[in-house]
């Protein structure tokens, strides 16, 4: 009797014992598990974050590739404001078209890509080095310093050759030009579209600035109306662009007034660019609200040269 009592103890202690070693199995089997699927989701939160960090870089270089400083690693001497009087010639474009469009041309506001190309590639050979209007606002504000020897080039109303001619020689040459679009007139029969402007502007080498939101003679209309138009197109151009954006503008037609050049002044406009052909702005009585530009549309590099020195510091 007492050894089946015992055999029947022993039996009970096995099992018990083969009962604790299947727990304790489970046990670590879980706790592998659980092991295994934190390290799945530390994999997959170092892959998010390592995805998302390739994100902002990638958004860090176009950013950057927008700010290029056209001004850096030059080999010859630059001068503040007050340290050098020099000439700083903006030249004006309008559309471009190969060949020309002489017949329909009445105006002659047209040029080529091999035109074009020409002016570039004379104004370099001749020491010139092409800068922005930012770079202007800074060099008037006395922030930086610029070579005797610039030159801006801004195009007027945004037309398809801008796209097609015009960006192809800047990107040859790696100079920046700005652009002034007529927001109504963005993306219809002959003008370049919004995803157009966005890519030339995401090249570093393209600003896209104000020249109305119509183009309208602005000298003759009232203040609120002034201040809308331009304050509508400007944020358009923002939103499009996708960052913030100097205040610049050019009138259509070159057409202001004393009471225009104040109004927008007034919105953060303290650049703004005349038409006044034929004039070559100075630095010792620059007036950015009264930009006078060269015409370079049927001009040789030769011609352009002539027009700048003919004109005294």
């Amino acid at each position: 009797m007492e050894k089946r009592k015992l055999n029947k103890k022993r039996v009970f202690m096995a099992v018990l014992l083969l009962l604790t070693i299947i727990a304790m199995i489970i046990v670590i089997i879980k706790n592998t598990n659980r092991v295994i699927e934190t390290s799945s989701e530390e994999i997959k939160e170092e892959k998010v974050e390592t995805v998302n960090d390739t994100k902002e870089e990638e958004e860090k270089n176009i950013q950057t590739s927008k700010k290029i400083n056209f001004l850096e690693n030059l080999d010859v001497p630059v001068y503040k404001r007050r340290e050098k009087d020099i000439k700083i010639p903006i030249l004006i474009y309008h559309n471009f078209r190969t060949p020309i469009p002489y017949k329909e041309d009445v105006y002659k506001l047209f040029s080529s890509e091999k035109n074009f190309d020409e002016n570039v590639k004379t104004l370099l050979n001749a020491g010139y080095t092409f800068i922005t209007l930012e770079d202007l606002y800074q060099y008037h504000k006395g922030e930086i310093g610029l070579p005797e020897k610039v030159i801006i080039i801004t195009i007027d109303d945004g037309q398809i050759g801008c796209y097609t001619d015009a960006f192809p020689v800047l990107k040859k040459y790696q100079i920046p030009a700005t652009i002034f679009i007529v927001n109504k007139l963005v993306g219809t029969e002959d003008y370049f579209s919004w995803e157009q402007a966005k890519e030339m502007y995401d090249t570093g080498l393209v600003k896209i600035h104000c020249h109305g939101y119509n183009h309208s003679e602005y000298s003759n209309v009232g203040k609120e109306k002034l201040v809308s138009d331009y304050t509508k197109s400007h944020q358009e151009i923002e939103e499009y662009m996708g960052e913030k954006v100097q205040k610049i503008m050019a009138y259509p037609a070159g057409k202001s007034s004393e009471d225009t050049i104040k109004w927008l002044k007034g919105i953060g406009f303290e650049i703004q660019v005349q038409t006044k052909y034929g004039t070559v702005n100075k630095s010792r009585s620059l007036e950015l609200t009264d930009l006078g530009r060269i015409r370079g549309e049927r001009a040789t590099g030769k011609e352009i040269l002539s027009a700048i020195k003919a004109t005294n510091v």
